[in-house]
């Protein structure tokens, strides 16, 4: 079961603000994705699936490079000498 300490937990890590309610809401809906993985680890995996041979897939085209006629200046106002920069999200004082 998630908590709502580990909603709070992951919420302050992300500088997130949330309700009372959307800390419920999260915590049911992170404890029914915990729920669909294990049941996905009841699931018997055929060994032939595990060992596939890569080498008979199918390959339709080769893959083409093209130089794009955007630049990461026309579609980013966060560029800075040609590295995207990004606002700190975990605070180092704690």
């Amino acid at each position: 079961m998630f908590s709502i300490e580990d909603v709070t937990r992951i919420a302050k890590l992300s500088s997130l603000e949330l309700t009372e309610e959307e800390k419920h809401t999260f915590a049911r809906q992170f404890s029914t994705i915990l729920d669909y993985f294990q049941v996905l680890e009841t699931i018997d995996v055929p060994s032939e699936s595990i060992d596939r041979d890569e080498s008979k897939l199918v390959i339709y085209r080769e893959d083409q490079s093209e130089v794009s006629p955007v630049s990461p200046e026309q579609f980013s106002p966060y560029i800075e000498n040609q590295c995207f920069k990004v606002p700190k999200v975990i605070d180092s004082s704690n």
